[in-house]
């Protein structure tokens, strides 16, 4: 059973979390509620640190918030297990690199880290983003079961950020296809001009894909010539950071399988 007023507060900090200094008027209108409820439910939310008043006026999120995320980070395996490794690849190939997980069709960044300091590329951890434009993506669903395949295809709407993403389903799933013949994806200006991204998929003791990490630079840093090396690169490290989470092998050429359902890498 649903609690509505637990969704009011989640989709209140989501607002306040994509637009800091949000104001009341504002709340109101994006969670469409009368303003006794919008008021009841700032000063609950405030009272318990989850948000707070600006001082140059409006809202944002509360150091409670903060406390939480600090907690859960302790308790992700994944992320706790994968960080070394990550910083070392990222140190390694001069680029900034993410870790990646799925939520139903958006991916979303569990951790970043810079590699060149000279240039730095956009991106946050918690930023989310459909999966039809980020090589991220692309690996977090290459291997899905079709029946989880459909789900997430299902709910992408194919808006065409740039020239080059992909605007309809067919071409998606021949991507995909390329993406599983390979073993990598790619992002070529898809989501964002002048930035390519290679990706390629961690993997559980059963070979299913839970998460994904990437390597993101210009086309300066990742031009066509070093496309085949620099993916190699992520597949080993990838399959370093399975091995060192889930003390397993990954088996990159191995679907998922339909128990697929039960994994962490579920489709919500």
């Amino acid at each position: 059973m649903k609690v509505p007023a637990l969704g009011k507060g989640v989709a209140l900090l989501d607002a306040i979390a994509r637009e800091p200094g949000l104001g009341f008027t504002g709340i109101q209108e994006r969670l469409g509620l009368p303003k006794s409820s919008t008021h009841h439910l700032i000063s609950t939310m405030c009272e318990l640190g989850l948000i707070k008043r600006r001082p140059l006026g409006g809202y944002g999120l509360g150091l409670k918030l903060l406390e939480l995320a600090a907690i859960a980070n302790e308790s992700n395996d994944l992320q706790r297990e994968a960080m070394p490794l990550l910083r070392e690849f990222a140190q390694r190939v001069q680029l900034t690199c993410h870790l990646g997980v799925l939520d139903q069709s958006e991916a979303v960044y569990l951790a970043r880290v810079e590699g060149a300091r000279d240039i730095v590329v956009k991106s946050h951890v918690g930023q989310r983003f459909p999966v039809n434009c980020s090589a991220l993506g692309k690996s977090l669903i290459a291997w899905l079961a079709p029946e989880l395949l459909d789900v997430v295809i299902g709910r992408l709407t194919f808006e065409k950020r740039m020239p080059k993403t992909v605007g309809n389903a067919a071409d998606f799933r021949l991507q995909l296809a390329d993406v599983r013949h390979r073993g990598w994806a790619l992002d070529d200006e898809e989501q964002a001009p002048n930035c390519r991204c290679i990706a390629a998929p961690i993997r559980d003791r059963d070979g299913v894909v839970v998460a994904a990490i990437s390597a993101v630079g210009t086309l300066e840093q990742v031009d066509d010539k070093r496309f085949e090396t620099l993916a190699a690169q992520v597949i080993l490290a990838a399959s370093a950071i399975s091995e060192s989470v889930y003390s397993t092998t990954a088996q990159s050429t191995t679907p998922p399988r339909s128990r697929a359902v039960e994994s962490r890498g579920k489709v919500r």
